[in-house]
C-alpha cells in the first residue's frame, strides 16, 4: 500500500480501477496522441475519436481539422510528452478549442501510479484486457 494524499492508501488494484474508470470518462473527448502505438492501444480500449499527430504536416494542419470542441492531449507522460503536449494545447486554446487539462493531470498521476509513462503502456498493464 502507498500513501496518496492526506491520511488514504492506494494499493496498485485501487489505482488500476481508479485509471479504468477514468479512462472510460475520457471516451468522449477527441484525443491527440503522439503515433500509431498509442491510437491502437486506446482503439483496443474503446475510444473512438483519435487523432494522431504525426498524421499531419504541422500543429496548424491538425488543429485546423480538428472539428470536436472539446479535447484531451494524451501524450506521454516523459518531458519530451509533457513539452509537446503544452504546444498543442497552447495552439488548440489559441484556435477556440476547449483543452481537458484537468484530465490529462489526473491521468499523469494514476499512469504514474501504474508505473507506466507511455500510452501504449495500457495494453501491457491491463495484458489486452479490454475496459
Amino acid at each position: 500500500m502507498r500513501r496518496r494524499g492526506l491520511g488514504s492508501t492506494y494499493s496498485t488494484e485501487e489505482s488500476k480501477e481508479d485509471l479504468v474508470s477514468l479512462l472510460r470518462e475520457c471516451k468522449k473527448f477527441r484525443v491527440i496522441v503522439e503515433g500509431r502505438k498509442d491510437r491502437d492501444a486506446l482503439k483496443e480500449f474503446g475510444f473512438k475519436k483519435i487523432t494522431v499527430l504525426n498524421e499531419f504536416h504541422g500543429f496548424y494542419d491538425m488543429v485546423t481539422n480538428i472539428n470536436d470542441n472539446d479535447v484531451l492531449v494524451l501524450t506521454d507522460f516523459d518531458p519530451e510528452g509533457n513539452d509537446l503536449a503544452n504546444k498543442i494545447t497552447n495552439m488548440l486554446q489559441r484556435f477556440g478549442k476547449k483543452v481537458e487539462v484537468g484530465y490529462r493531470r489526473r491521468l499523469m498521476v494514476l499512469f504514474i501510479e501504474n508505473k507506466i509513462n507511455t500510452i501504449e503502456g495500457l495494453v501491457r498493464l491491463f495484458n489486452h484486457n479490454v475496459i
